[in-house]
């Protein structure tokens, strides 16, 4: 006689993979955590991924818009504007425009192809040296 798998045995297999994961999708700075070294992009490449961010992802997340909104009701208004925040990383963010987060749906390559993504990634993880030096496009910080 055949007996039914317990799921309490993948118990700690299944809570493990989930924190570890997390850890790697999140890409946030976290103490105790590696920190992923941050390139240096030219003042060409931020000024495309400037372009590029106010025409293919503005709608949502500029001041108004719906992911906008939507980050200020889960983590505060002061961390709702993507072009302000400093917590994230290139990689966090190609990943969430991947595979899409609660109610930002996922976006293709065909969508937002990589050679756009990835200097819209740099524009908004610009250190603090280039954002004084490239302000935001339209955007009033809030």
């Amino acid at each position: 006689m055949r007996t039914k798998p317990r799921l309490g045995s993948l118990a700690p297999f299944m809570i493990f993979a989930l924190t570890m994961s997390t850890a790697i999708a999140i890409g946030m700075a976290r103490p105790g955590f590696p920190q992923v070294k941050r390139v240096d992009y030219s003042a060409e490449q931020l000024e495309q991924g400037n372009r590029l961010f106010h025409a293919r992802c503005g709608y949502c997340h500029l001041a108004g818009g719906t992911g906008t909104i939507m980050l200020g009701r889960r983590l505060g208004k002061d961390r709702a504007l993507l072009e302000f925040r400093t917590d994230l990383t290139p990689e966090y963010v190609k990943k969430i425009t991947r595979v899409g987060l609660n109610s930002m749906p996922p976006h293709t390559r065909i969508e937002v192809p990589d050679s756009e993504l990835d200097p819209i990634a740099a524009y908004i993880t610009r250190p603090a040296s280039a954002r004084a030096q490239l302000p935001p496009n339209g955007a009033a910080h809030e």
